[in-house]
């Protein structure tokens, strides 16, 4: 057990040696994508291609949120039998509604993945070359990599959003 923790410390004083010498960067991949011109054009479009689909979901939960009113006015009155088959019809129209978002969640999830696909493919190309071009060891993503503290000369977000900007017109 000893010789294993050892061994680690040894491990993590050899890697840190080895990185010290080099530059490491950070991005900020989403800020990326959301400020570059081509992210921007990205959501855009998303935003256009569902915005009649967003609409039918306002229009489909305000008719629920109707019927719903109008059952709670009504349960004094109606028979336990009318109000029975009221409420399996409310029922159905709030499943067929929860379905709808869902199918719609599922096809704007899939429209996203196809638009940001190149825009992912170019990122990465632009951070690989702008890391060769500066002599970096290593450009890291801010948000996937756990890091809780960036030097702010380390943060390359701002920069990278410049080059994706020239390479993506």
């Amino acid at each position: 057990m000893y010789r294993i923790l050892v061994m680690m410390i040894a491990l993590c004083f050899l890697a840190s040696s080895a990185f010290a010498e080099g530059k490491i960067g950070f991005v900020n991949v989403p800020a990326v994508i959301a400020k570059c011109e081509a992210g921007k054009r990205a959501m855009n479009e998303l935003k256009g291609k569902f915005q009649g689909m967003k609409e039918k979901l306002d229009a489909k939960k305000k008719e629920l949120d109707s019927m719903k009113e109008e059952l709670q006015k009504q349960a004094m009155m109606l028979s336990q039998e009318a109000k029975l088959d009221k409420e399996t019809q409310f029922k159905r129209k709030v499943r067929d509604f929860q379905d709808m978002g869902q199918g719609y969640q599922v096809q704007l999830q899939q429209a996203e993945q196809k638009l940001s696909k190149p825009i992912l493919e170019k990122l990465v190309q632009v951070i690989q070359d702008y890391g060769k071009r500066h002599g970096y060891t290593a450009i890291l993503d801010k948000q996937g990599s756990g890091v809780t503290y960036v030097a702010p000369e380390a943060d390359l977000t701002e920069a990278i959003i410049a080059e994706m900007n020239k390479a993506m017109p």
